[in-house]
């Protein structure tokens, strides 16, 4: 059972209701919401805003970040561990200390290997694969994707 509540004309939230008498609130995702989020940085030293939701993942090496959008990688001037912070986490967790993945774009999970949807397979490390497995559980029941 789903409830609509519209708090004001810019907040609307969803009420679930299970057979656990839980109530979750969570704001409504709309298809066009998630087209505005942007995301700003510098390469090559001029300023790039990317859509939020073009980014595959983001991945740094020797204190270099890379910004991966389909097949293409652009080298940012920034640190991962800051960078972390300016994405939704319900859309973009961290996988392991050089790996950040929007989960939008997760094709496959199998064991600690995940295959993008441009074909690259990125490994979750030890340490974080109970966190990547509740928030991609989270992201996946969020967007009525569980089976």
């Amino acid at each position: 059972m789903k409830i609509a509540l519209l708090i004001d004309q810019r907040l609307k939230m969803i009420v679930e209701g299970t057979e656990y008498n839980m109530i979750l609130l969570y704001p409504e995702m709309q298809e066009n919401s998630n087209k505005l989020l942007k995301y700003a940085a510098f390469f090559n030293g001029k300023p790039y805003i990317f859509n939020m939701k073009e980014i595959l993942y983001l991945e740094s090496y020797y204190r270099k970040t890379s910004i991966v959008i389909k097949n293409e990688r652009m080298r940012i001037k920034a640190r991962l561990n800051e960078e972390e912070g300016k994405f939704p986490k319900d859309w973009f967790t961290r996988i392991s200390r050089h790996n950040i993945v929007n989960m939008q774009h997760i094709k496959t999970v199998k064991g600690d290997e995940i295959e993008m949807a441009n074909g690259d397979v990125l490994y979750i490390s030890h340490s974080r694969r109970k966190e990547f497995g509740k928030n991609y559980r989270a992201f996946l029941k969020l967007n009525d994707r569980l089976i």
